[in-house]
């Protein structure tokens, strides 16, 4: 057994697991990062291309990062005026060669950073809160390794290290009542209006229309997601069916592999019968198969070079024992789906019963030769989209994504870290329906779910000190829906990443680290910690309120999601802000969501002041006879006109430098 010491050690080459890794190194720490097999990037690698986020700014830097790389990538590799780089939009749809890569290129560029691949944690010697070391043991082979660190970060979709370091967990679903969730537990549903179908498979059948025309994007009006700066996500009003008695279990919703099929003659191969194949498991569904078409039935939604990703085999209820099962049983679950997916395509193809259309249509797809390469042209990650879930310091609910009474957002976090906006789904859980609905555990909860803030508590286990989990984070069943996206785990994980840096320099457990240093450093780094309409991230080194605004959004300076900072300070506004950070400063733990409610209280006095104004305010309610001059910015004298955006910087200063919540 070799035994290595790292600062920081991450566990899972997930999305996630390699931003907390390359930021932790980034920001100067010797890393490790341990995977379980051979390749980089988990699911954002292994088939699902088309990247599922509504927030289309900047959000974390190597998130920008990587959509950076992927249009530089069909720029430079097809040219400007291609179709590959119009598909590419933007850098948000990939193949998945491309987006493993770039994975691999930033590992490739961080000197502080070591990659060990295949191998999985066995053992952890804890003392006390502290883990002190991880035993791993390889795939293939005999060998073990044996790692000590000061931080250790759980990045795996699994959360295998929390379970082996003893870390409590949940498996299943929480019941409605546990925490008040609409959507928990036993449910039907069914969508009432416009069933959602993605873009891309608009205008199935239609093959004289170019790939690239995907026709009108119908967002139902009962569904409008108001005045957000997000992508407006078609879908009906998710209705919930009698017998949804909210009654909590250990299910979770299905698995399925993300296939990456493609038209091309050159690199399209058919696939054979697999093994275990049995056509009755597909006869039963044909009826829906002719009705939908094969792209709708398929989920297929186009990538660059005539390829598709297929979004379908789901086998509800096939996967309840794989978060807590050993790995014999997992790879024969993972088989299973496998055979499951391929032999789907291979009945459309060839059954007898599937009319000719459909053959046709289903025969024009294939497996793509060039992915997969060393898998037989099969994805090497199975979609784990939920196994155990962190019971942390806090726990992220349903009502966390939704609007917190008396607030024109969600509740305010005063730890936040990150944020999530994809709506709250999940896909079925059995395979059992109602008349009408959907089978039980889906819902799609689009039409309440708003941009939500995660806090960094949620990370963290109740009885480990050292130990961060941003991928199977601390949530309900129904809220790992907005957070199990690839792109939130990866905004995530580097701010886990920077947290785990931040830990090593101030020598503590990251249980430890000033919490309101972290969030600093965030803020001026371009992470988004607060969602705002009016923002644009990418700026904050030229805007010196962007990172000022980001830090007040998690204090209760902002009821609503418009931070308005070039509109002019009111009176009103700038009283409750002086009496909001005096509240901070005398008690750092006051609650943030309540002191965003006192800002729409009363009359509201909209005379407006001017700077000096302001900080006679802030004098009066700190009880300072002055304050420092380096609070005011520098292109504001005390008798101009205050704007929000400077009025932010100042309270923000005051509070980083001169106190505030840990």
């Amino acid at each position: 057994m070799t035994e290595d010491h790292y600062p920081i050690v991450v566990v899972g080459g997930t999305a996630g697991g390699i931003a907390a890794a390359v930021r932790a190194a980034r920001n100067g720490e010797q890393t490790l990062l341990v995977t379980y097999n051979q390749h980089l990037g988990g699911m954002m690698a292994g088939g699902l291309s088309y990247t599922d986020t509504l927030i289309k700014k900047s959000r974390a830097p190597l998130l920008d990062e990587f959509f950076s790389s992927v249009r530089d990538h069909y720029r430079t590799e097809y040219g400007q005026d291609s179709r590959q780089y119009e598909f590419s939009e933007d850098g948000y749809i990939f193949e998945p060669h491309v987006a493993e890569q770039i994975f691999e290129e930033f590992v490739a560029n961080e000197p502080n950073l070591t990659v060990s691949r295949g191998y999985r944690p066995t053992a952890v010697t804890r003392n006390g809160s502290i883990i002190q070391k991880v035993t791993f043991e390889a795939f293939d082979g005999d060998s073990t390794l044996q790692v000590a660190g000061s931080t250790f970060i759980e990045a795996t979709y699994e959360g295998d290290l929390m379970a082996v370091a003893g870390a409590a967990y949940r498996v299943g679903r929480e019941s409605r009542s546990e925490f008040n969730e609409q959507f928990a537990g036993r449910l039907f549903t069914g969508i009432r209006g416009d069933r959602y179908y993605p873009r891309a498979a608009v205008g199935d059948g239609d093959d004289s229309a170019p790939m690239d025309r995907r026709g009108p994007l119908h967002v139902p009006a009962n569904k409008q997601q108001g005045d957000l700066d997000i992508v407006p996500h078609p879908a009906g009003l998710t209705e919930i069916y009698p017998e949804s008695t909210g009654e909590g279990d250990d299910a979770i919703q299905a698995y399925n592999y993300r296939l990456c099929l493609s038209r091309d003659p050159e690199t399209r191969r058919l696939p054979d019968e697999p093994d275990g194949y049995d056509r009755s498991e597909y006869l039963e569904e044909l009826d829906e198969i002719i009705e939908s078409g094969v792209r709708r039935y398929l989920l297929l939604r186009y990538l660059p070079n005539e390829k598709a990703d297929m979004n379908s085999a789901d086998l509800p209820g096939e996967n309840h024992d794989y978060p807590d099962a050993g790995w014999n049983r997992r790879d024969e679950i993972a088989t299973r789906h496998r055979n499951y997916a391929l032999g789907l395509l291979y009945f459309l193809q060839n059954d007898d019963a599937v009319p000719d259309e459909i053959q046709s249509n289903a025969r024009e797809w294939g497996l793509a030769t060039d992915e997969f390469t060393d898998t037989d042209n099969f994805p090497w990650q199975l979609y784990i989209r939920e196994a155990r879930r962190l019971e942390g310091r806090t726990v992220f609910t349903e009502n966390d994504a939704r609007h917190a009474p008396g607030l024109e957002r969600t509740p305010i976090k005063s730890d936040a870290v990150a944020v999530a906006e994809y709506p709250l789904d999940s896909h079925a859980c059995h395979t059992e329906r109602q008349l009408g609905s959907e089978p039980e555990g889906f819902f799609y909860a689009s039409q309440v779910t708003r941009p939500s803030q995660i806090p960094y508590r949620s990370m963290l286990p109740k009885t480990i000190d050292n130990l961060l989990a941003p991928v199977p984070l601390s949530a309900t069943h129904v809220a790992y829906g907005t957070i199990r996206l690839e792109p939130t785990w990866m905004h995530i994980g580097e701010s886990a990443g920077f947290a785990a840096a931040l830990a090593e320099q101030q020598q503590v457990p990251p249980a430890d680290i000033d919490i309101r240093e972290l969030q600093r450093t965030l803020g001026e780094s371009g992470v988004m910690y607060s969602f705002f309409n009016d923002i644009d991230n990418s700026e904050f080194n030229s805007e010196s309120w962007i990172p000022a605004v980001q830090y007040l959004g998690s204090k209760g300076f902002f009821d609503s999601y418009n931070a308005l900072p070039t509109t002019k300070l009111t009176r009103s506004r700038a009283q409750q802000w002086s009496k909001n950070t005096a509240a901070l400063l005398s008690n750092p733990g006051k609650e943030p969501t309540a002191l965003a409610q006192e800002l729409s209280d009363g009359e509201p006095d909209t005379s407006l002041l001017t700077a000096g104004d302001f900080l006679q305010l802030l004098r009066t309610e700190l009880h300072e006879n002055e304050l420092p001059s380096s609070v005011l910015p520098s292109d504001l004298e005390p008798n101009d006109p205050i704007s929000i955006g400077h009025a932010s910087v100042i309270c923000y200063r005051i509070l980083r430098d001169h106190g505030g919540s840990k």
